[in-house]
C-alpha cells in the first residue's frame, strides 16, 4: 500500500516538475516577446520632407512626378526634344519652326503631373502649370489640366492669373479644333458661356459696359453669335430693368 502510494507521489512530483518547466518556458517566451516588441522602432511618420518624388510603375517607367517644381523625368515626352519632333512637330506645317517656338515653352509645374506608359502628360494638378504643346499661355494657371493620350490639351479648371495680377475663374473643354466649351467668370465682372465651332462661337451671359468678352459698349445680358472671323452675326439682348 505504501509502495503504491509512493509511486503515485513520485509520478505526481515528476509531472509537477514538467508542468513547472513548461510554465516557466511559456512565461519566458511572453516576456521576451514583450521586450522585443517594446524595443522595436515604431514605423510612424509625421511630416515627410522632400524636394521631389518620382513614382514608377511595375517595370520602372516614371509615371507620377511630385514637387515644387516637379522633378525631371527621363521618360517625359515634353522635355525630350527628339520625341517632341517625332510626335508633335509633324502636325504643323513647318516642323522646324515649331521646334523653334517650342524651346520657349514652359514645361514645369508646382504640384503633381501624371503621365501614361508612353511618357505623355495626362493630368496636371497644382500651381504654375505647364504651357500646352500648341503655344505659350497668356496667363498663369492654377488648378487642374487634362490631356488626351498623346499629350494634347483637352480641358482644365481653375484660376488664371493675368500679367497685371488679376484673377479669372475658368472651366474649359477642348476638342481637336481647340476651345470648344468654356465657362468663365472674368476679372471685369463678366460671366459667360462660350460654345465654339468651325463656323464661329456662341456667347451666353452678362457683362458690364465696355466688356471685351461680349464686345459690348453698354451693359449687356443675352446671347451673341460671332463668325469665325469675329464678326457679330446675331444677338438677342434681354430687356433692361430699372435699378
Amino acid at each position: 500500500m505504501n509502495t503504491a502510494l509512493e509511486l503515485r507521489l513520485k509520478k505526481m512530483e515528476k509531472r509537477y516538475h514538467q508542468l513547472r518547466i513548461s510554465f516557466l518556458a511559456f512565461i519566458s517566451l511572453i516576456i521576451i516577446g514583450a521586450l522585443s516588441f517594446s524595443f522595436k522602432q515604431k514605423e510612424v511618420f509625421g511630416i515627410i520632407r522632400a524636394k521631389g518624388i518620382i513614382i514608377e510603375d511595375s517595370i520602372g517607367r516614371d509615371r507620377i512626378l511630385i514637387g515644387s517644381p516637379i522633378p525631371y523625368s527621363k521618360n517625359r515626352v515634353r522635355t525630350d526634344t527628339a520625341l517632341v519632333r517625332k510626335y508633335w512637330a509633324k502636325n504643323f506645317g513647318n516642323p522646324d519652326q515649331y521646334m523653334k517656338w517650342y524651346k520657349d515653352y514652359y514645361h514645369g509645374a508646382e504640384g503633381i503631373v501624371i503621365m501614361n506608359e508612353n511618357g505623355f502628360d495626362r493630368l496636371q494638378l497644382g500651381d504654375k502649370l505647364s504651357d500646352p504643346n500648341t503655344g505659350r499661355r497668356m496667363f498663369e494657371p492654377s488648378g487642374l489640366l487634362w490631356n488626351d493620350r498623346e499629350g494634347w490639351e483637352r480641358g482644365g479648371a481653375g484660376v488664371n492669373t493675368t500679367e497685371d495680377g488679376q484673377s479669372r475663374s475658368v472651366v474649359g473643354l477642348d476638342d481637336d479644333n481647340g476651345e470648344a466649351v468654356h465657362l468663365v467668370a472674368l476679372e471685369d465682372g463678366t460671366k459667360g458661356l462660350m460654345i465654339a465651332g468651325n463656323n464661329g462661337h456662341l456667347l451666353i451671359g452678362m457683362s458690364k459696359e465696355n466688356g471685351s468678352f461680349f464686345q459690348n459698349k453698354e451693359v449687356f445680358s443675352g446671347i451673341k453669335f460671332f463668325d469665325s472671323k469675329g464678326k457679330l452675326l446675331w444677338e438677342q439682348a434681354l430687356p433692361k430693368t430699372d435699378k
